[in-house]
């Protein structure tokens, strides 16, 4: 789309965010923030504590409306298997057994009537050694690594509401001959269906591989390690120290089935700590007009800690990170369960008005996988519904002002937060008014407000709120406007701007 001809930006009724110009053509003394979420008091809501589990590597939640149950699916890993995996194809005296020893990563279920207290079911399908039930949902042929479990887009396949992507070796004989992603669906989150035609795409990704369906294209969006990397694959060209896979790509399908080739779209940068931190993306989801990735970033070369950053695109392509890099969500304090890593794994959860954001945590640094076992539990934060990135003035006069946009409903509703500081809330406003220009060929003038929706005529607001109707003089009908061009001038003083949504409701 180009925003820099004479056309008005069609934004219909999805929510716009202001992250970055995708929609913004100025700002005056504005500053943007993320907004981080905050821990729920409960403490970690999920641990490893069953015989076959070492570790927790991801967690993905999902809600179901129609059972009213959320259902959690995360994969676990076995120590003693991994190490002997690892190993596979070197002289040993005790190689890899898969009847033996079991497939060394796996994925769990486990499910919740209010997302906070978590049960562990003893299911029939798949035993351990001693134990003929477990929770084990999908072993793999091999491993079962960073699954993705979703919401099929197509629900009219009853056996297909649920959809998993993971990573699998089919014959574990050869394990590079048929490593790739592999789907399964299934009814309940219970029992799975492998696809026939296993592996989907040649070639996996030991990273995690958030997935995301796009309906505005109508493309599902896999976020994942790039396969074509900076150096050559030769030993003499590899650098000295590194993993040059640590960056994020993207790839897209129509129908989960036929891919694109994934294209690297952040790398780190002069402004990160390494030419090695970003670790590809631990969750990724769209929300209104905009993507969202949660990005890890590792001091591999200094404290080996993690923080997260969150990154952001308006077409899923071109990505962005806020300028001075802030941290997303802070990590534990130090001697606690997650105060050295704290990653949120999976999309937000929507709860009411808020979401709840799932996270894994470790208390030692885990660079090597075989250290998997120190992430040993599942957190959840919470933070209000759609709350991101917003834009805000302090005490001094801002303005935001957006492209030309196609009015696209009957009313205007904001997102906005009220700033408080130590003295307590500051005085708060916050107006609107929908501004025109000259349609006529060479006329290049501003032609002031639209009738009636001028700065002045808008009440002042002064609260936060997730959507907040913006009135002229009592009057919040836009639909004499509907279809017609109007920029939206944002007047801020002590106050964060997170969206903005045409709605006919």
């Amino acid at each position: 789309m180009n925003y820099y001809n004479s056309q008005a930006v069609k934004v219909g009724t999805i929510e716009q965010l202001l992250v970055d110009d995708h929609i913004v053509e100025d700002t005056w003394d504005l500053t943007r923030h993320v907004h981080q979420p905050l821990r729920h008091p409960i403490g970690p809501v999920l641990h490893a504590d069953r015989p076959w589990e070492d570790g927790i590597r991801t967690c993905n939640v999902l809600y179901d409306q129609r059972e009213g149950l959320y259902r959690m699916f995360y994969q676990s890993i076995n120590i003693e298997a991994y190490q002997k995996y690892q190993n596979y194809g070197k002289a040993q005296r005790h190689p890899w057994n898969l009847a033996k020893h079991g497939t060394p990563k796996f994925v769990c279920y486990a499910e919740s009537h209010d997302g906070l207290h978590w049960d562990k079911p003893s299911l029939d399908g798949f035993g351990w050694r001693n134990y003929p039930k477990t929770n084990v949902v999908m072993p793999g042929h091999t491993r079962a690594q960073s699954p993705e479990v979703f919401w099929n887009s197509n629900q009219s396949d009853e056996q297909r509401r649920l959809i998993m992507l993971y990573r699998d070796t089919i014959n574990h004989t050869k394990p590079d001959a048929r490593d790739g992603r592999c789907l399964a669906y299934s009814a309940d989150g219970i029992h799975w269906t492998e696809d026939k035609d296993n592996p989907i795409t040649q070639g996996g990704s030991d990273g995690m591989q958030p997935i995301c369906w796009d309906p505005a294209t109508k493309q599902w969006f896999c976020f994942c390690r790039p396969k074509v990397l900076t150096y050559d694959q030769r030993g003499s060209f590899r650098p000295p120290m590194g993993n040059t896979r640590r960056r994020m790509a993207v790839m897209t399908s129509p129908d989960l089935r036929t891919w694109s080739f994934p294209r690297t779209v952040i790398v780190p940068d002069e402004l990160d700590i390494s030419t090695m931190c970003v670790e590809g993306a631990s969750a990724g989801f769209k929300w209104g007009s905009h993507f969202f990735a949660v990005v890890p970033i590792s001091d591999h070369y200094g404290t080996q800690n993690f923080e997260t950053q969150l990154a952001f695109s308006a077409d899923g392509h071109h990505w962005n990170r806020l300028p001075d890099r802030p941290n997303y969500f802070e990590r534990g304090p130090e001697g606690s369960w997650d105060s050295h890593w704290a990653m949120p794994t999976c999309p937000p959860v929507e709860m009411g008005d808020q979401w709840l954001l799932y996270y894994i945590g470790a208390h030692k640094p885990v660079m090597r996988h075989s250290h998997s076992f120190f992430v040993s539990a599942v957190g959840v934060a919470v933070v209000p519904k759609g709350r991101l990135i917003g834009q805000f003035a302090g005490d001094r006069d801002g303005f935001l002002l957006t492209r030309e946009l196609v009015v696209g409903g009957k009313f205007l509703d904001i997102h906005c937060e009220r700033v408080a500081d130590r003295d307590g809330r500051p005085p708060c406003e916050i107006r609107v008014g929908l501004a025109r220009r000259g349609g006529e060929a060479n006329n290049h003038r501003d032609l002031g407000y639209h009738d009636g929706f001028d700065l002045d005529d808008c009440e002042p607001m002064g609260m936060t709120s997730h959507a907040l109707r913006v009135r002229w003089k009592g009057n919040a009908d836009l639909g004499a406007l509907v279809g017609k061009s109007a920029y939206l001038r944002f007047y801020m003083r002590n106050v964060g701007l997170y969206s903005f949504r045409f709605t006919n409701q």
